[in-house]
């Protein structure tokens, strides 16, 4: 038996041989075997006591180590936001194997200049049956370009506010990226572009992008499911133009 091992999620059981001078003991009809504490991070203990022809206790311990950070996958909806004044806050996944981490219990975020346009940062702190700190980068734009403000007439006629948006792919395999592109025609230009997504079946909208000029934004869906993605084109008589799309994720085989 090790005197250390590292926290998978699942009960850890050492491996383990009894001896009593050149004889190996039976653990089915000499001794029995008690572990507890041997799930989280901490000190695990191990009973054996004798059965049979066999009488008397020993204890040992061993040690729960927590994972290291380098040792997660980190998964963020958006690494690019439009400046809007307002700090932005990303949507970050978690995983070590299959575990979902749960922020507020094995790790908290704190942003860094996530307010005005340039570099940001993400800093992720774990706790419990995790330590270290992971950084994750994402950057604030300014809008690149501006526009003319004239007032325009309300009474004038124009062509119906078309969305043009389209997808890279309406099926995926998890860890690959859904690229939106957006595009519109008709209504009164400029157009404006947000980008939402969901899990199909769920109620939580994703903003990855809110009303900017950029036509390209990324979508990296953070499990295998059904999604549904959303892109609002708006004109400058405030006119929306919705878009639907259904996107399959299926699982990663590897």
């Amino acid at each position: 038996m090790n005197s250390s091992y590292m926290y998978t999620g699942n009960p850890i059981t050492p491996r383990f041989t009894l001896n009593l001078g050149n004889r190996l003991l039976n653990s089915e009809t000499d001794f029995d075997v008690t572990i507890t504490d041997n799930v989280n991070v901490g000190t695990a203990h191990v009973t054996i006591k004798g059965k049979g022809k066999f009488t008397g206790t020993i204890n040992r311990t061993f040690e729960i180590n927590p994972v290291p950070a380098r040792s997660l996958s980190f998964f963020a909806d958006n690494t690019e936001f439009a400046y809007t004044g307002k700090p932005c806050v990303m949507q970050i996944a978690v995983k070590f194997g299959d575990i979902t981490l749960e922020e507020g219990r094995d790790y908290t975020v704190e942003y860094i200049d996530n307010v005005a346009p340039g570099k940001a940062n993400a800093k992720l702190t774990f706790m419990g049956n995790y330590q270290g700190v992971m950084t994750v980068p994402f950057e604030i734009y300014e809008p690149e370009e501006t526009f003319d403000e004239a007032p325009f007439d309300e009474n004038e006629e124009y062509e119906e506010l078309k969305n043009l948006s389209t997808i890279s792919s309406e099926n995926i395999t998890l860890g690959d990226k859904i690229v939106v592109t957006s595009e519109a025609e008709g209504g009164k230009p400029y157009y404006t572009f947000a980008v939402l997504y969901k899990r199909t079946k769920g109620k939580k909208w994703v903003t990855v992008q809110d009303y900017g000029v950029k036509s390209k934004a990324v979508i990296k869906p953070q499990g295998s499911a059904e999604y549904t993605v959303c892109v609002k084109a708006r004109d400058r008589r405030k006119n929306v133009a919705k878009k639907y799309f259904t996107v399959n994720v299926a699982p990663n085989e590897e």
